[in-house]
């Protein structure tokens, strides 16, 4: 009789070990939706995207591309997907005052702003836009930065989002108003520096000329200590808790990617991959974006990633999210 229950009891404690691996491999194979913008934010992710099945995805991923972060967000927060690159000031916002279910896992973006000026401005330093109008985009990262450095260099100078009547909203709309010749200057995050300029050379109007005068991460640097964290990605906290394997496994192969896309010795098929994700349509000028970004494609997570946001949101005069916000493994 005391075999027979001794048997029975490595029997149950077998059964219970190869469930308990069971249980494990299934929440490693969970497929992961994943969201990435049409910006410098999505760009890093262009190798894993490309490892895995293309934008059409593979069993482990599904991707999806946005180029509006409202939609983005409201995607987050329904479960349409589990994880999207956002700007950093917008994913502190989402968490301050409208759902805490999101964490933010890693920066993957530093500064990608330039000052733009057309015929009529030179501009050789941030001094000599002293009494002008300087436009930019509403939403993301670029206007609370330029902001910051209006008022921390004490400049007299107006920013606007803003122009015939109508907000400029997001990237994309104040790239087209530089290439319509709309903005005297304007402050832009690469790619879509690259693009406006290539389409203005594109179109031959020989009253429409803008050139690259400043990059703020000069301006920046003179202010400020920590560096301009433009983009992160987040995901869904509750997503998060019950699948904590493969957020990990993700966040090595991102990093990975990440990486891959910012060294410069492998430009050339960074930029491939870029255009195969449909961020940039041809790649000489995702070559040249990726160029002028330099190491801005970053990846850091983890405490440093927590330290570096939070020094930035008290610069821009964000309200810190709770600790809970930020993924620390």
């Amino acid at each position: 009789m005391k075999k027979i229950i001794a048997l029975l009891m490595t029997l149950i404690l077998t059964l219970g070990a190869l469930a308990s691996c069971f249980n494990q491999n299934a929440k490693e194979s969970v497929k992961l939706n994943i969201g990435f913008m049409s910006g410098p934010t999505g760009m890093g992710m262009a190798k894993l995207i490309h490892d895995n099945g293309g934008v059409e995805g593979n069993d482990k991923y599904a991707f999806t591309k946005y180029a509006d972060t409202t939609a983005a967000k409201t995607d987050l927060a329904s479960g349409k997907v589990d994880i999207v690159c956002l700007p950093t000031n917008e994913a502190a916002a989402y968490f301050n005052s409208t759902d805490e279910n999101i964490v933010v896992l890693a920066i993957n973006c530093l500064n990608s702003l330039y000052l733009l000026s057309d015929k009529n401005n030179n501009i050789a330093s941030v001094e000599d836009l002293k009494g002008k109008t300087v436009y930019t985009c509403k939403n993301g990262t670029p206007r609370l930065v330029f902001e910051y450095l209006v008022d921390a260099l004490n400049l007299d100078v107006t920013v606007s989002y803003t122009y015939d009547g109508k907000d400029i909203l997001t990237p994309a709309e104040l790239g087209t108003q530089v290439v319509a010749g709309n903005l005297p200057l304007a402050v832009v995050p690469e790619p879509i520096v690259t693009s406006s300029l290539l389409s203005i050379k594109k179109n031959a109007n020989p009253d429409i000329s803008y050139t690259v005068d400043i990059n703020l991460t000069d301006a920046w640097n003179k202010v400020s200590e920590t560096p301009v964290t433009m983009g992160c990605i987040a995901a869904n906290a509750e997503f998060v808790s019950k699948n904590k394997s493969s957020i990990d496994a993700f966040l090595t192969e991102y990093e990975a990617s990440v990486n891959f896309i910012g060294n410069p010795e492998n430009l050339e098929t960074a930029a491939e991959y870029v255009v195969e994700t449909g961020i940039m349509a041809a790649a000489p000028a995702a070559k040249s974006a990726l160029a002028n970004l330099g190491s801005a494609i970053s990846y850091i997570d983890g405490n440093s990633m927590k330290k570096a946001l939070e020094a930035f949101y008290r610069a821009i005069g964000m309200k810190l999210p709770k600790d809970e916000f930020y993924y620390v493994g």
